[in-house]
């Protein structure tokens, strides 16, 4: 089962980590699209601040490159 799961990502560990952002947006775009109760949406806006969008993308960053090593490092 594993060998088909690693199949599915080429085995590359970069496109799990490209797919696991792309399930991450669409997931958070329906939440905000389906739920507009204001608690629900004040939450959310309190963890997205914008003084730690800096903060998620470093560690965007840092997965994405530890990714890709791990890919680079078996050519």
């Amino acid at each position: 089962m594993w060998d088909k799961i690693k199949a599915w990502f080429k085995n590359s560990l970069t496109i799990l980590w490209a797919r696991v952002q792309v399930l991450a947006g669409v997931i958070a775009a329906a939440v905000l699209a389906l739920l507009q109760d204001p608690s629900i949406t004040g939450a959310v806006q309190s963890a997205l601040q914008p003084k730690f969008i800096p903060y998620y993308v470093i560690a965007i960053g840092l997965i994405t490159e530890v990714a890709r090593r791990r890919t680079a490092s078996k050519s």
